[in-house]
C-alpha cells in the first residue's frame, strides 16, 4: 500500500523549494481540481451503494475519470505554476494508471485531497 500522505507531502514540499519566490500556486487553483473530483467521487459512491460488489467502474464512470485530465490540462495552461504541480505530482499519468478500477481511483482521490491539504499546510491562506 502506497504512503499517499508522504507522497503528497513531498511533491508539495519539492514545489515550495523550487519556487524562491517566483509567484505560487493559489489554493484555490487546486481547490478547482478537487472540486471536479469530488463531484465525481460522489457518482463514484453512488455508484458503489448500488453495485456493493462491483470492482470496476462503468464505462461512463470511466470517460469522466478520464476527462479529469482534460480539467486539469486546461487550468495547467492557464497557470504556469499549476502546470509544476500537474508535472511533480504526476497527475496525468496517475489518472491514466486509474483505468476502471474503484480502488485506483479511490486512492487518487485520497491522493488529490492530500495535496491540497498539505499545500494549505505549508504554503498557509493564499
Amino acid at each position: 500500500m502506497k504512503d499517499i500522505a508522504r507522497e503528497a507531502e513531498s511533491v508539495i514540499l519539492q514545489l515550495k523549494a523550487e519556487k524562491r519566490g517566483k509567484g505560487h500556486l493559489q489554493t484555490n487553483q487546486l481547490r478547482k481540481f478537487l472540486t471536479a473530483v469530488n463531484s465525481l467521487t460522489n457518482h463514484v459512491n453512488v455508484y458503489k451503494a448500488k453495485h456493493s460488489q462491483a470492482t470496476e467502474l462503468p464505462e461512463e464512470l470511466v470517460g469522466e475519470v478520464q476527462f479529469l485530465k482534460v480539467k486539469a490540462a486546461y487550468q495547467a495552461g492557464r497557470f504556469p505554476d499549476v502546470r509544476k504541480f500537474m508535472d511533480a505530482s504526476k497527475m496525468e499519468e496517475r489518472i491514466t494508471e486509474i483505468g476502471s478500477s474503484i480502488e485506483k481511483y479511490e486512492e487518487f482521490s485520497r491522493y488529490m485531497e492530500a495535496l491540497v491539504a498539505y499545500h494549505k499546510y505549508h504554503e498557509g491562506d493564499n
